[in-house]
């Protein structure tokens, strides 16, 4: 058999080239030049950015787009290199740093391919302006700057070349604005060209030292089996003809040196051979040194630059080239340098657009022509400041006169647009009338086809003209949804802080009926004060007690004097030396004959109007209780009024000022000074669910719409906001104190308003904040959702007079109603809604009991119930975010539609009650506005309700009597008509178990504890102290007591000598979880973490902020040097947790149960070792 075998050796030892080739496969990679030009100085690169304008000419031409097409080449080639240099690692192939460059930091590549790929959607690169010259012939010109720039910084990126080139550059020839947006993106995709460059390169470089290795390792072996064999196989390698690369060479020469003499032979032929070509060995090693030494210089450049990319503030750079920015700053108002990024973006999309429709004027000449406008400030209207203003000529009703003056082409869409906002209310209630009597023609038609009398028919011509009036608008509102994209109101820049002029107070309306409720107000006014501090920005409580049959209450003076307490404190813990920041402002109770009760004077109306009073100097007497020095109060503004539930996210307060400030929304009224006829006296921002109340129980989260912080939508669509510029007050909101006062002055009578704010808002004319939100609380029970939409029902129905042409004025008298059609829509359009659960139950009655057609008339009346959120889906799928990958957006809208279908199948479910409880509430409305004129304002204040609802299924089986009493009747009535009972059976039974469904939906969820058994504890325990033992052994004195960021074991052992805040902040949490399980003693706890701590106090920090990464070894920060907030974010948190983990320690025993079980794990560890 030994024989055999070295005959078969021999034969192969002499085979041909051909074999070899086979053995060794050919390169999978090739060489590509690298983009390595000249490197500049920031200097040169100014000349050079002069010359470059100078060679480029533009073409107006299309071209195909093919930078998504070379980004998907440039993935895949990366990929493969990565794929390639992992394997060769598995495989102990020697790597070049360069290549381990690449390999460590692919994710990083990854990352921006995606963020390159989301950035540059198709088209997107055929808008901007071509080169028809040059290598780049047929690119954007922007495309061949930004190679430019890599090629002149070997794929380095300096903020200050870049500036200086782009600068110099538009000294000839100036940059659109989308270019201008587009040079990160095209720097992104330039240094990913680059880096395919350079890995090209550098797997060329690996196949031939690859192939240089195998033929070395072929040599050496065959040396070792068969001296004499060696030079047949020179021969072989002499006939594969190897590449005499560099590459080939280094590695070849490396491997082979201080082998045997017999392999001298191989080296000397390879010498020879380089010695034809006038090189030699020793020159081929050295210019393999170097092309290494220039791929690492190029990847560490082209990653450095990927991370500047991404850490640079592109809109400061975009704002400081721009020449349209230059002259926008020129507003004759001098509004525009004061405004924030988002309000002067949008200015700037308009500048783009004209130009694109009218290409006789560029960008620079459309901002001109508007700087033009506001300069004559030839505008006609009353307001100065609006009329000398440039956004009035780009996003206001100046607009058209801009586009006048530069002969601007309007496309047909843009046309419809304007006619529908010209005459909104008639392009949007006649098609409501007109499809609301199409849909209803076909159910009344079946109707009378069954004999229905006249009479009759025209009672149920009502309930169906309700229900196919929601079809009807459901449609309307998804077409202007579809023809008017959502708007965004201009605001002011107050990131610095809210200015002298714009002082503004967040106030609390609220009742005060425990010690428990003093103590949560006063919380929440200060976590709302922690969130949005400003010193132009005050807080205060505006408090009534509760309704009583006597003026005075036992406990009042307690509650008082616990209330003025907590303020007094407030104020002490937070005093800047200036002003009080907290107040309470207490009403006393007064007597209110029409509600026979002792109350606080018109309730939240009354507050927020004495309020007012209050801030212009007078009515101090109406408060019994005043705590803080109200001085600095004479000078507010602005008041943000919030619900005792509502949540005030950061900053939100200075973005609502920043909204009122804005000339363009500041409210402007008519000649009489009585009605305003622009901008706004009260802005509503959007209205979310907190997550902690959605979380209450399965009810809140069906009911509360979609909770928390949505990180995708920033704007929403809004019907009245789009199409007739005018939102609706939900009471949530900030006003104008005087615009507010002068435009409900003797408007409004006393003992007769009960839900206020969307009057208010009809009055002072209420805009949508809809890029603002805030959060508020929603009932987790039904039981209290129900007692809650029941005040609200009143509170509309109450409103009924203001839709007639007449109105009572404050003073009781009969005066011109001066809400507008508008207005007196939304009221009605209230008043609809709270009947459509009668007009339901009428549909299904004359269905099952009257109708020859129950299934068709049940089906429809469910299809009116499922309309809207199909509606909602269908838009939705249509207008997917750019930014969310469209399976994952997919599942999401799978999940809204479910959660909509789900309330109008629970709606379904409760049909009667709900019913029975919006007659109840329209009836006592009805009584108490035209009859009784009492209890007009009964109203409980919502924690109350919450607080007083239980949800026991009995009593909600008593106190939804109605639900299985319906399904009985209806149960007996049909008895003799099976084929109607099979109908109606699915809704029937959804009524008999309608209480049940309602207890189990707004009973609390159950906390699942995790309970591990004996054998999941030791093995946690284990794994616990098999962490720390890493902690152990590596944070120590050698790397000043600092985590390194890992250890490598395969295929050698490495310690990575580099360390994150993130892992600073971990390693000191690890020794505080060492010491809880015993592993660590308090001395040597306290000893480690004093040494980390100190390492962490000598490290370099830029404004106290640690740099991303540090060595661990020369405790230096790695470059490229850049802060990471998350990072931040997270050490901060971890010294949170150590600073109160070590108070405990103090009081904590010296000997405790965990110091047994902690020696148990230790001992367990050392015996499985």
């Amino acid at each position: 058999m030994n024989s055999i075998w070295t005959r078969l050796q021999k034969v192969f030892s002499r085979s041909s080239g051909f074999w070899r080739t086979r053995l060794f496969p050919p390169a999978r990679f090739k060489y590509e030049p690298i983009l390595r030009s000249e490197l500049f100085s920031a200097d040169q690169m100014a000349s050079h950015g002069i010359a470059l304008a100078g060679q480029h000419r533009l073409t107006t031409l299309s071209a195909r787009d093919s930078m998504l097409h070379r980004l998907d080449d440039n993935e895949e080639l990366l990929k493969r290199s990565s794929t390639a240099l992992a394997n060769a690692q598995v495989s102990s192939r020697r790597v070049t740093p360069a290549a381990e460059w690449l390999l460590d930091n692919y994710y990083l590549i990854e990352e921006n391919i995606r963020t390159a790929r989301t950035h540059l959607p198709k088209g997107y690169s055929r808008e901007l302006p071509r080169l028809i010259n040059g290598p780049s012939a047929g690119l954007p010109r922007v495309y061949d700057i930004a190679l430019e720039t890599i090629s002149h910084g070997d794929g380095r990126v300096d903020e200050e070349s870049l500036s200086r080139f782009i600068f110099s550059y538009q000294t000839v020839m100036p940059l659109a604005l989308g270019e201008l947006w587009a040079i990160p993106i095209m720097l992104r995709l330039a240094l990913i060209e680059n880096l395919r460059r350079v890995a090209s390169r550098v797997m060329a470089n690996a196949d031939e030292r690859n192939l240089a290795d195998d033929w070395a390792e072929h040599l050496i072996e065959t040396s070792e089996r068969d001296i004499k064999s060696v030079v047949l196989t020179v021969a072989d390698m002499a006939r594969s003809a190897p590449p005499m690369t560099a590459a080939f060479v280094a590695e070849f020469t490396r491997r082979l040196q201080g082998q045997s003499a017999a392999l001298a032979l191989a080296l000397n032929w390879m010498e020879q051979m380089l010695s034809e070509t006038g090189s030699s060995i020793e020159r081929q090693v050295q210019l393999d040194a170097q092309q290494q030494a220039a791929d690492q210089v190029s990847i560490g450049n082209s990653i450095g630059s990927l991370r500047l990319l991404s850490a640079t503030d592109w809109r400061e750079f975009v704002e400081s080239m721009s020449h349209v920015e230059q002259i926008l700053n020129e507003d004759p108002a001098e509004i525009y340098r004061t405004m924030d990024f988002s309000t002067r973006d949008s200015y700037r999309h308009v500048i783009e657009r004209l130009a694109r429709r009218s290409p006789q004027h560029s960008e620079i000449q459309v901002a001109r022509a508007a700087i033009n406008l506001a300069a004559t400030g030839t505008a006609s209207v009353p307001c100065e400041l609006l009329a000398r203003h440039v956004g009035y000529y780009l996003i206001s009703a100046g607009l058209p006169t801009l586009e006048r003056r530069l002969n601007a082409r309007v496309p047909l869409h843009e046309r419809w647009k304007r006619l529908l906002q010209q005459s909104p209310l008639m392009f949007y209630l006649a098609p409501v009338a007109v499809l609301t009597l199409i849909f209803a023609w076909p159910l009344l038609a079946s109707a009378q086809r069954d004999g229905m009398p006249d009479a009759a028919l025209l009672m149920m011509a009502i309930p169906c003209l309700i229900m196919t009036s929601r079809l009807a608008i459901s449609l309307i509102n998804w077409l202007v949804t579809f023809s008017l994209l959502p708007t965004t109101l201009p605001k002011m820049d107050f990131a610095s802080g809210i200015p002298d002029g714009a002082r503004s107070l967040v106030v609390i309306p609220t009742l005060i009926a425990s010690l428990a409720d003093v103590d949560e107000l006063v919380e929440g006014l200060e976590v709302r004060f922690l969130a949005n501090r400003d010193s132009n920005l005050y807080f205060a409580l505006l408090s009534d007690f509760l309704d009583a049959p006597e003026e005075s209450q036992p406990q009042d003076a307690e509650l008082l004097t616990q209330a003025s307490r907590a303020i007094t404190l407030l104020n002490r813990k937070y005093a800047d030396g200036l002003n009080d920041r907290f107040f309470l402002l207490h009403r006393p109770r007064r007597w209110n004959a029409g509600e026979h009760v002792w109350m606080g004077h018109e309730r939240k109306r009354g507050k927020l109007i004495e309020l007012n009073a209050l801030l212009r100097g007078h009515g101090e007497e109406r408060f019994n209780a005043i705590v803080g020095d109200i001085t600095p109060l004479r000078g507010v503004r602005y008041v943000i009024t919030l619900d005792t539930d509502t949540l005030l996210p950061r900053d939100v307060a200075r973005q609502c000022v920043a909204a009122m400030m804005h000339p363009l929304n500041r409210p402007l009224f008519d000649s009489d000074g009585e009605q305003i006829i622009s901008g706004y006296a009260v802005l509503q921002p959007r209205v979310g669910i907190s997550l902690t109340s959605a979380s209450r129980s399965i009810y809140s989260r069906l009911f509360g719409s979609d909770a928390g912080v949505d990180p995708y939508t920033r704007t929403v669509s809004d019907v009245y906001q789009d199409l007739f510029h005018q939102g609706s007050f939900i009471g949530k909101g900030i006003y104008d104190v005087d615009a507010f006062t002068c435009a409900l002055e003797g408007c409004l009578p006393d003992n007769q308003i009960l839900s206020h704010d969307l009057i208010e808002g009809c009055y002072a004319r209420s805009g949508l904040l809809s890029d603002v939100q805030v959060y508020e609380q929603h009932p987790s029970r039904y039981g209290a959702d129900v007692k809650r939409r029941h005040r609200w029902v009143r509170g509309d129905w109450q409103l009924l007079p203001w839709t007639l042409p007449w109105a009572r004025n404050a003073d009781g008298k009969w005066v011109r109603n001066r809400l507008s059609v508008m207005a007196r829509w939304k009221i009605l359009d209230n008043l609809r809604r709270s009947l459509e659960p009668l007009a339901l139950w009428l549909m299904f009655a004359w269905g099952w009991f009257a109708s020859s057609q129950p299934m068709n008339w049940t089906l429809t009346v469910i299809g009116l119930m499922v309309i809207q959120p199909l509606l909602r889906a269908v838009t939705d799928l249509m207008q997917p975010p750019a930014n969310v990958p469209y399976g994952q957006y997919l599942r999401a809208l799978r999940g809204d539609l479910a959660q909509d279908l789900a309330r109008a199948g629970l709606t379904l479910a409760w049909l009667p009650f709900e019913m029975f409880y919006s007659a109840d509430a329209i009836l006592r409305s009805l009584w108490r506005i035209g009859f009784s004129r009492r209890r007009l304002l009964q109203w409980q204040p919502s924690r109350e309700v919450e607080r007083t609802t239980e949800n026991r299924l009995s009593g909600l089986y008593r106190q939804m009597w109605i639900e299985p009493v319906s399904a009985l009747i209806s149960l007996a009535l049909l008895v003799k008509d099976p084929q109607t009972l099979v109908i109606a059976s699915p809704l029937l039974l959804s009524w008999l178990a309608g209480p049940w469904i309602a207890w189990w939906l707004s009973s609390a969820p159950k906390q699942s504890v995790f309970a591990p058994s004996t054998d999941d504890l030791r093995f946690l325990r284990l794994l616990a102290r098999k962490t720390w033992a890493f902690f152990d052994q590596y944070v120590g004195p050698q790397d000043h007591w600092l985590p390194p960021d890992n250890v490598q074991e395969e295929p050698r052992p490495a310690i990575a000598h580099r360390t994150s805040p993130t892992n600073m902040g971990m390693s000191l949490l690890a020794h505080l979880a060492a010491h809880d399980f015993a592993y660590l003693s308090t001395e040597r706890l306290l000893s480690r973490l004093a040494a980390s701590l100190d390492s962490m106090d000598g490290l370099e920090r830029y404004r106290q902020h640690f740099y991303n990464w540090y060595d661990t070894q020369s405790l230096t920060p790695l470059t490229p040097r850049y802060i990471s907030t998350v990072d931040s974010g997270n050490l901060a948190g971890h010294l949170l947790t150590l600073r109160a983990a070590l108070v405990e320690i103090a009081d904590a025993p010296i000997i405790g149960p965990s110091l047994f079980l902690g020696l148990g794990d230790t001992l367990r560890i050392a015996m499985q070792t």
